[in-house]
């Protein structure tokens, strides 16, 4: 049960890489994939400007999903968790004595 919060953390981690890596082998396929349909079709001109994506909301979603994982991973690493604790028991016991 102690573990639960490392996997998962380590899940929205890789979440988080997915969708970086999916979102931008993406936006280097679909140009391609453009001039291929373009070259079947044999009408108009190409321009890889008309299949360029915004995809900045797939990145920072990525980028978030990465971020928290790796926040919550930290905040729940043992060497940290005992620091807190000491920390709060440091700041009670300065508490009492200078009530």
């Amino acid at each position: 049960m102690k573990a639960l919060p490392k996997i998962f953390s380590f899940i929205l981690i890789i979440v988080g890489i997915s969708i970086v890596t999916l979102t931008k082998t993406i936006e280097e396929v679909i140009p391609k994939l453009g001039y291929t349909a373009f070259q079947s079709a044999a009408a108009g001109s190409y321009s890889p400007i008309n299949y360029e994506m915004d995809l900045r909301l797939n990145y920072w979603v990525g980028g978030m999903c990465i971020l928290v994982g790796a926040v919550y991973f930290i905040r729940h690493i043992a060497f940290f968790q005992h620091s807190l604790t000491e920390m709060k028991k440091r700041d009670n016991e300065f508490e009492e004595q200078y009530k």
